[in-house]
């Protein structure tokens, strides 16, 4: 053969790899995008309603405006959802999920699939693609409307360009160009979601422990940056100079929402329950990927383990917060897996095949163990109630919740509310962005949760009927901070979704209104409820509070009816199937 001979062959080799290579990318990210669709069309949970009230005034006047106030957090990703909007040619809650969620979500599957192939081969690669194909809380991510699907896409690709940069043998520049793509990508994460402090704090330790060490063994220069960087920490601490900063920081960090929890041990429960087999298993998994692969398995189980333990002792829980470091526990048990694979499984068969050999002939007793040992795997399958919840979501049977919260859709709630409107009823919301999409505007809020918010955001100093930045609204965190307006207001509206009518919200609201002598009636229909008060015609009542809304003719209910304000609606399939 010469050397053209030679020559053609070899580009056709490579043409046949990129062509195998592409192809199987189609068939992970066409897998990973059919996973991840079965519920985007469906209403949104009220976190989402902050990204598409804000994207919708993005859409029609350039601001990130709710009622008089704004929702900026995340705003790249209300800017992706009024791109959605614009592209889709309305306010669709499916496009709001696709661009920037569903389509981050199967990336992730694909990024972590190649990644995986590449530093510990195909059969941990296909593991680690099936468990995050079955991963409930991707699925539900990736259908989401907020940033984390594209913040977790961030980070790993982040932390996966300074693996490979530290790990494989490169061309300087090529070096350059993933220490700079790959510093960008976690600087991306971390303007969506603060939380990418703690992934990074796992990277810096794995960078100490997997190559720190080395260099300061060999190198005296970074000895000296090291004593160097040590003093000018000490010394910006002994100064005060970044005090501020590590006070927010720890602010930040134990922070939580009322009613505060405390709770270390949530996201264990939630392994233990979702993952039975694997999270009981999971320090044996971890030591055998150390010695199957002990770098790449290092960095896997220091990203996973460190956050988990840092979030675990932190204010804010939720299981989406483990979102941009699952898929390293995902490939911490693939590397194990394949490792034991061959001889677990030829262990375990030749046990099988060892109950049938004296009673039935080999071939027969090949069949049969091979049948048991699926069966047997099956059952270890079908007890980690994850892959059962992934079936679910997968193939669209769970419209009512996401993300473990209720797709309230409050359509019958104009019909409910516009007699009280119509007699200039004060509107009082417990479920700010719902009343804002459904209702139009409101006068006040009540709400203690997100008024420990506002404590978070001002200040300990913050009183009730603060203004909201995100409404613009006075909102209050206690029933009896309402006695003023309720007491001086001859009607009043309070609406919030349809558990609140047999809620000790409502048994406190309405024993606050008959102590004040007025009446209380209570209706509720598709998903929403209304309590509303009204004192006797004549009655002498108090003076109001010096507050927005109380003025007569200035309240939102002469705005809803104006027309001044309107229901800020979006467009979605019904929950109700």
């Amino acid at each position: 053969m010469g050397y053209s001979d030679a020559h053609r062959s070899s580009i056709r080799e490579r043409s046949g790899s990129l062509n195998r290579t592409l192809l199987l990318a189609g068939l992970v990210f066409a897998l990973a995008l059919a996973s991840r669709i079965a519920l985007i069309g469906l209403p949104p949970i009220y976190d989402e309603l902050y990204h598409l009230l804000a994207a919708l005034s993005l859409s029609e006047d350039g601001t990130f405006a709710i009622l008089d106030g704004e929702y900026r957090r995340g705003a790249t990703l209300t800017r992706l959802v009024a791109l959605s909007f614009e592209l889709s040619g309305g306010p669709h809650v499916a496009a709001a999920r696709f661009l920037p969620s569903v389509l981050p979500g199967a990336a992730l599957v694909l990024l972590v699939f190649f990644w995986v192939r590449r530093v510990a081969g195909f059969p941990a690669a296909a593991i680690v693609a099936a468990f995050m194909l079955l991963w409930p809380n991707g699925i539900q991510v990736s259908q989401y409307v907020r940033f984390y699907a594209l913040q977790g896409l961030a980070f790993v690709f982040g932390a996966i360009c300074i693996h490979d940069l530290l790990e494989r043998r490169t061309s300087l520049w090529w070096g350059v160009t993933l220490g700079v793509v790959g510093l960008c990508a976690l600087l991306f994460a971390l303007h969506l979601q603060t939380l990418t402090i703690v992934g990074c704090a796992a990277l810096g330790l794995w960078i100490f422990l997997a190559h720190g060490l080395d260099w300061l063994r060999r190198f005296r220069m970074v000895r000296l940056t090291l004593v160097a960087g040590l003093a000018l920490i000490t010394v910006c601490l002994v100064s005060g100079a970044f005090d501020t900063l590590l006070a927010q920081l720890w602010k930040t960090y134990n922070w939580e929402p009322w009613p505060a929890q405390n709770d270390t041990t949530f996201y264990h429960r939630y392994f233990r329950d979702a993952y039975p087999t694997f999270w009981s298993l999971f320090p044996i998994a971890a030591l055998i990927a150390l010695h199957a692969r002990p770098r790449v398995a290092l960095f896997c189980i220091l990203l996973f383990g460190v956050s988990f333990v840092a979030l675990s002792f932190g204010g804010l829980k939720n299981i989406r917060y483990l979102y941009s470091v699952m898929p390293f526990f995902f490939a911490t048990w693939a590397i194990a897996l394949v490792h034991l694979a061959g001889p677990f499984l030829r262990y375990l068969s030749g046990i099988a095949r060892s109950l049938f050999t004296p009673f039935l002939p080999d071939r027969w007793s090949k069949r049969i163990s091979s049948g048991l040992l699926a069966l047997a795997f099956g059952f270890i399958f079908a007890t980690n109630a994850a892959f059962e919840r992934s079936a679910d979501l997968i193939l669209g049977t769970e419209t009512q919740l996401l993300l473990d919260k209720n797709r309230w859709e409050w359509t019958e709630l104009w019909p409910l509310a516009r007699p009280w409107l119509e007699e200039e009823a004060v509107v009082i919301s417990a479920e700010e962005m719902r009343t804002v999409q459904w209702l139009g505007d409101f006068d006040f809020a009540l709400n203690r949760p997100r008024f420990s918010e506002l404590i978070y955001s001002y200040g300990p100093e913050t009183r009730p009927f603060a203004l909201d930045f995100r409404t613009g609204r006075p909102l209050v965190p206690l029933v009896e901070d309402l006695r003023p307006v309720m007491a001086c207001k001859p009607r009043g509206i309070v609406v919030s979704n349809a558990p609140m009518i047999d809620s000790e919200l409502a048994r406190e609201l309405s024993q606050m209104a008959l102590g004040l002598g007025a009446t209380v009636e209570t209706r509720s229909g598709a998903g929403a409820s209304l309590l509303g008060w009204r004192h006797p015609v004549g009655a002498a009542l108090p003076a109001c509070p010096d507050l927005p809304g109380l003025a007569s003719g200035t309240g939102a209910a002469a705005r809803l009816l104006s027309g001044e304000s309107q229901a800020r609606h979006v467009i979605s399939a019904s929950a109700l199937r």
